[in-house]
């Protein structure tokens, strides 16, 4: 009986840490899809998440002129919303990407500050809880409890990932973006539109981490200080899996978010920051390239 009990606290612990580890993922896609394009990387992208969470939330809360409208389209407007961010975003960056690499990250920062103090002036500091949209009762498989929500943001999230996958790998545009961030002036020289390239790169990392914020939304707290947190969190994944690697940045988010659990779980929630990190370096001191990553050498 008591193995049956560990074994069925351990599948709940990971399958709480698959569902924290999805919410990373899709954050470090826009990591790892923006540096893959322009060499930058993006400090500002933990801000995004935040503000394309409230741009879904806010409508299913009824913020926006007491016009309450269902979660899903809640979740596309939020989405299209924060990939117009995106858009308008890139066009702020894209001189960033020919800077030294210092101004390059004071300039995201920078940005990244701007964007936390217009959420706090506009939606306030506090934050709120979010009521989901599924029944609060537990799902029982297994022996497992699995909230309905969780369920949803593991298997939305797998979606999105496959699909954004399948669009590079396939669609003529997606094979174009694949192109651009490989070689920017071969692409540019065979005709492909590198500028606009980028910028449905940052809209479609910009749109992933709004989906991301709003599923987890109703697991977690909403407030402007979230940006912090999971910025960090989907950075440090975007690092673990291998900087620039699409792959990587879902398996570096899906490792970070299941450390999290398991030592949340069987060690102490205090520790569970500092044990992730302390896994995190300790892989790159033995691959330094990142789990899935590649390491380059510059041919002389």
């Amino acid at each position: 009986m008591d193995s049956l009990n560990s074994l069925s606290i351990l599948m709940q612990t990971l399958v709480g840490g698959i569902g924290i580890g999805s919410l990373y993922a899709l954050v470090a896609l826009g990591y790892s899809m923006i540096y893959r394009s322009m060499g930058l990387v993006n400090f500002a992208h933990g801000s995004i998440y935040m503000i394309g969470t409230y741009f879904g939330i806010i409508w299913y809360r009824g913020m926006v002129m007491g016009l309450q409208v269902p979660y899903p389209i809640a979740f596309v407007i939020g989405i299209l919303l924060t990939a117009i961010l995106g858009l308008i975003l890139e066009r702020i960056f894209r001189p960033l990407a020919h800077l030294d690499l210092m101004l390059m990250l004071l300039g995201t920062i920078g940005l990244g500050y701007v964007l936390d103090n217009l959420a706090v002036i506009i939606w306030g500091a506090e934050g709120f809880a979010v009521n989901s949209p599924l029944p609060n009762e537990p799902i029982i498989i297994g022996g497992v409890a699995l909230l309905p929500q969780m369920l949803l943001l593991i298997s939305v999230s797998a979606l999105l990932m496959v699909g954004l996958n399948v669009f590079l790998a396939k669609a003529k545009i997606g094979k174009a973006m694949r192109a651009a961030a490989q070689d920017r002036e071969t692409a540019s020289a065979m005709g492909i539109p590198v500028n606009t390239t980028n910028a449905l790169v940052f809209a479609i990392g910009a749109g992933l981490a709004a989906a991301a914020g709003i599923l987890a939304a109703p697991i977690v707290y909403v407030n402007p200080a979230m940006s912090a947190a999971v910025g960090l969190k989907g950075f440090a994944a975007f690092i673990l899996g291998g900087a620039g690697s699409i792959p990587g940045a879902i398996v570096g988010g899906l490792v970070f978010g299941v450390l999290e659990a398991i030592s949340a779980g069987f060690i102490s929630s205090a520790y569970t920051k500092g044990i992730a990190f302390v896994v995190m370096i300790l892989v790159l001191m033995i691959k330094p390239a990142g789990i899935v990553g590649e390491v380059t050498v510059d041919k002389v």
